[in-house]
């Protein structure tokens, strides 16, 4: 009996220890190229623990989630990765964040079949992201 507990805590712990990717994307671009320049920049980010990028049209939103001791400078992770986007990727237009609410949305959105449905919650994104409470 004792067996049977151990090996189920044991897979419980293994199960549990499972790690999603760093880096989800959502896309209705056929350029593989600027998915894949834009999905390896965050790869080796040692303050980014997880990111939603959502690439639709000429718009790029990237909503991202902090390790816990990088929260405390937010503010300028954001902007240097606002500034970091904006110069290698011109031709986009560029929105970072790191709110926990977008990218909570953000990862529902990454689970949606419908465009259309995409890019209007991504406008309501946009207008949430300027809020300031």
């Amino acid at each position: 009996m004792k067996k049977i507990w151990l090996s189920a805590l044991l897979l419980l712990l293994l199960v549990g220890c499972n790690e999603r990717d760093q880096v989800e994307m959502y896309t209705n671009t056929n350029d593989t190229q600027l998915q894949n320049e834009v999905a390896q920049l965050f790869k080796q980010e040692d303050a980014v623990e997880k990111v939603n990028i959502l690439l639709v049209e000429n718009e790029l939103f990237v909503a991202m989630q902090l390790k816990p001791f990088s929260k405390w400078n937010k503010q300028k992770i954001e902007h240097k990765w606002q500034q970091k986007i904006e110069q290698q990727f011109e031709q986009q237009t560029v929105l970072v964040s790191t709110d926990f609410k977008l990218y909570w949305e953000t990862s529902k959105l990454l689970e949606e079949k419908s465009q259309h449905k995409v890019l209007q919650k991504l406008q309501d994104l946009k207008k949430l992201s300027r809020e300031e409470t």
